[in-house]
């Protein structure tokens, strides 16, 4: 089997596995998004895709309490194709989740969450290493219609990082903090939906999920 069929095959078995568990809730996103991370007052853009998965347990409230483990392609663009820099990562993170129901078909959201990342330059010999935290804090408003919830939604963004190289350290944050979007959940079952995420501001990009929440 080809390196390329076998990385695919792998995060399918991983979360089928998952979806088995004895987990209230479990799921898998595909993302791509771009932000301006500030360098000595310096803007660039960073174009960023993502896999990752999700796992969550309901306490005897509705709070959720989950873990998540993800995979990065970060490309980070400079002013000649020569200082642009290639990494590959991985990150993992915890996060709290709270859905309120007020009706059948209007709910509030919240989550706050916090994500530690690593990784280094690829296509190089030169050893440059990339780590940085973000913490987030979601917001958002549910409206459900038959199979489909539409949510839009406003997250605060707060990161703190740094580029380490032969050279030294470059010390980095994100330019603008607030972002907002819309989520749109498609439910095939009662507790299994596809959802299609959109977001602008602060973050600039889109994301594809496969969620099963009890």
């Amino acid at each position: 089997m080809s390196a390329v069929r076998f990385s695919l095959l792998l995060p399918l078995c991983l979360y089928s596995g998952l979806a088995n568990a004895l987990w209230t809730g479990v799921s898998m996103e595909i993302g791509n998004y771009d932000a301006d991370w500030v360098f000595a007052g310096e803007a660039r853009e960073a174009q960023i895709s993502t896999i990752n998965f999700q796992i969550e347990e309901k306490t005897t409230s509705e709070l959720r309490v989950g873990a998540s483990i993800g995979y990065l392609d970060l490309r980070l663009v400079a002013d000649t194709a020569a200082q642009t820099k290639k990494f590959n990562g991985e990150y993992i993170g915890v996060y709290l989740r709270l859905p309120v129901r007020i009706s059948d078909s209007l709910s509030l959201h919240g989550q706050l969450g916090f994500r530690y990342n690593s990784g280094n330059e690829s296509g190089t010999d030169i050893r440059t290493g990339i780590d940085w935290t973000e913490s987030s804090l979601l917001l958002g408003l549910g409206l459900r219609f038959a199979s489909l919830r539409i949510m839009p939604f406003a997250v605060y963004q707060d990161i703190d990082g740094d580029i380490n190289d032969d050279d030294g350290t470059l010390i980095f944050e994100l330019d603008e903090a607030m972002s907002s979007g819309v989520r749109f959940d498609y439910f095939v079952e009662d507790s299994a939906f596809i959802r299609l995420e959109f977001v602008s501001g602060g973050r600039a990009g889109g994301y594809l999920t496969f969620a099963r929440q009890y």
